[in-house]
């Protein structure tokens, strides 16, 4: 467990993936239209973005990965990191409610998988390589 004073990486290029599932879409699939965001957190809060997407009503298009094609995405991180988190909503424009996908925080303890879930589906993040 990390405390909120300890970060266990302190910068550096990080290569990573995130996949969105949302079991309850309708359609014989789980591919959300997903919005909102998935950061990396220091201990004091400050946070680069791994991915954003504004609500686009209808037009929010379907991503059930990012990268969509597979492989790794490549960002520059310039701050220690104790925390993965993901904030992210499934739009549902027309049909019902959105349903929330993930809507927290995990502690950062290395390259790996991170699950965030909620009671609409999960956001998972694997950090192949960080720092």
């Amino acid at each position: 467990m990390v405390s909120a004073g300890e970060a266990q990486a302190s910068s550096g290029p990080i290569t990573y993936s995130i996949e969105f599932s949302n079991p309850r879409e309708s359609g014989d699939n789980d591919l959300p239209e997903p919005y909102g965001e998935v950061v990396m957190r220091t201990p004091w809060g400050q946070q680069t973005a791994l991915w954003e997407h504004p609500d686009r009503d209808i037009n929010t298009p379907t991503v059930p990965r990012y990268p969509l094609f597979g492989g790794a995405e490549h960002r520059f991180v310039p701050h220690p990191v104790a925390e993965v988190c993901a904030f992210v909503g499934q739009d549902d424009t027309g049909i019902n409610d959105d349903d929330v996908l993930a809507d927290g925080c995990v502690p950062y303890t290395g390259p790996g998988e991170y699950t965030i879930s909620d009671e609409g589906g999960s956001v998972t993040i694997t950090v192949y390589h960080f720092g």
